[in-house]
């Protein structure tokens, strides 16, 4: 067994021994083997060196694989400022850390890489976005890292304890019951002798999921839950037509229920958010709860319209005898592309919705007609996060600030998704400008073009990403506005505020 003494005398020696002339692999696995001692150490001298040295090699060409791990290592050595330190809002090193495991996950050559290493970017960048609030997204990056590997213990702790966390927030008990039922399924799975951990730090964490299948197995009746077969659900669809859309809708992850991300089951495919229970002025009662459905509803017809424009393949008679020249870089112009335009727009102009609706429930005080999602949360860029969000531990309103950090508006933008910029240029182009989408890939355009060139299928993925980002900001609007809710009732106690009865539901015969 080595000793701490022992540790240090290597780290020294791999300090003193450098990167340079080595080999492309020689350098990565140098970095990698000091970046690990280091961070075990707490030599925070070495971490600043190979984080300098990680700087070094991405200059160089290197192997799809070298890049990703190059990536996952230089995140792991940003995040050694961070560990152990308490949970807090804004955390700067985390935006660098998510940036640059989104980045190893959308690399090229990912596809290629080693399935350890795969299942490694995967979960690391999980656990950032769950550091960051956004245990939606987390919980998708674990499961893709299942997709490679199923049995990759790592993940499958993580899935379970976010499932626990995720139910722990909801209001309604029977949806809560199923995530814990699913959390205790995940833990049981990590804690099997087939399960595969790479890492003997992995073994605190195996412990707190083994502590927690102990728990969630006294207060729940597994086999009576199981034998209801809690993931299956009648489907009442009226034909293959509504069948085929919702079996769409459940695979992408694209219903507003929080069933959907426990996989693409039929349990989940209807809408079933709402904001729950909140306390309104008795003069408009319906001020908030009536913006939420007006937000579920232009999601809902995005979503509609994304599906009509990536699905099928005949010509609508709209589109016949339209005389359209078959210029190059030949255009797709069609009527099911204007579809996936209009899913792009109303996807994008969500976030700004949800931002005036935050202002207007937090009482923030920002002019209506300077409220941005990007802008919601400070005074300015120069000031700390408002005290209304950041003193009250809320982890869904935070995970919204992180989801603004994807959006970019400005040249000093701190951003976290590497094609951030894109997805504005887009928007920008499609509202104001000439966006031209080609039917093939098209090289990069010359400065005289007026247009942003994207290709059909790029723009189809763009807006199926967008989509996807606005379902996660409504969960967590909705999460947000509950959590809010528990602080608020700690000082209405002596208040004497009245309850309205439950709202009725709009009858589908009356959605015309």
């Amino acid at each position: 067994m080595t000793t701490p003494k022992a540790e240090n005398r290597l780290c020294d020696f791999l300090l003193a021994a450098g990167i340079d002339g080595k080999p492309d692999q020689e350098a990565l696995d140098h970095i990698t083997h000091l970046n690990s001692l280091a961070i075990k150490l707490g030599r925070k001298d070495a971490v600043e060196r190979t984080l300098a040295w990680h700087e070094t090699l991405s200059q160089r060409t290197l192997t799809d694989e070298q890049a990703v791990a190059l990536d996952l290592s230089w995140a792991n050595a940003i995040g050694n400022e961070r560990y152990g330190t308490a949970w807090k809002w804004e955390q700067s090193p985390l935006a660098r850390e998510i940036y640059l495991l989104r980045r190893a996950v959308s690399r090229n050559g990912f596809v290629s890489v080693s399935s350890v290493l795969k299942c490694k970017c995967f979960t690391n960048l999980g656990n950032r976005l769950e550091v960051a609030g956004r245990l939606v997204e987390a919980l998708e990056c674990w499961r893709r890292a299942l997709e490679v590997q199923p049995q990759f213990g790592m993940a499958l702790c993580n899935r379970a304890i976010g499932f626990y966390t995720y139910a722990s927030a909801l209001e309604d008990s029977g949806k809560r019951s199923l995530l814990l039922w699913m959390a205790h399924k995940e833990a049981t799975a990590a804690m099997a002798p087939k399960a595969i951990y790479t890492d003997s730090s992995d073994q605190a964490n195996r412990d707190r999921t083994g502590k927690l299948r102990e728990y969630l197995g006294s207060i729940l009746d597994i086999p009576r839950i199981e034998a209801l077969n809690p993931l299956d659900s009648e489907d009442a669809s009226a034909s293959e037509e509504e069948r085929e859309y919702r079996t769409w809708c459940t695979n992408h992850c694209l219903y507003l229920n929080y069933a959907n991300d426990l996989g693409p089951y039929a349990v989940a495919n209807h809408d079933f958010l709402g904001i729950g229970t909140h306390a309104v002025d008795v003069a408009t009662p319906h001020l908030f709860d009536s913006f939420f459905d007006q937000m579920e509803q232009e999601y809902v017809s995005a979503r509609w319209l994304l599906y009509e424009g990536t699905t099928g393949g005949t010509t609508h008679f709209s589109d016949k005898g339209v005389a359209l020249a078959a210029s190059e870089p030949r255009p797709a112009l069609s009527l099911r592309v204007e579809k996936l335009k209009a899913a792009y727009r109303m996807s994008y102009s969500l976030f700004d919705k949800i931002g005036y609706f935050i202002n207007a429930y937090m009482q923030l005080g920002i002019p209506k007609d300077r409220v941005s999602f990007r802008n919601l949360w400070r005074p300015d860029k120069t000031k700390p996060i408002r005290s209304q969000f950041d003193l009250h531990g809320n982890w869904a309103f935070c995970a919204l600030y992180w989801l603004a950090k994807d959006f970019y508006e400005d040249a000093n933008d701190q951003v976290v998704e590497p094609q951030a910029l894109d997805l504005g240029l887009i928007r920008n182009h499609l509202e104001h400008k000439y966006l031209r989408i080609t039917v093939a890939e098209t090289p990069a355009g010359l400065p005289t073009d007026l247009a942003f060139s994207v290709s059909r299928e790029q723009f189809a993925k763009k807006a199926l990403h967008l989509l996807r980002l606005a379902r996660s900001a409504l969960i967590y609007l909705s999460l947000g506005v509950g959590f809010e809710e528990q602080r608020r009732n700690l000082t209405r106690e002596e208040s004497g505020m009245e309850e309205f009865a439950v709202t009725p539901l709009v009858p589908d015969s009356e959605k015309i």
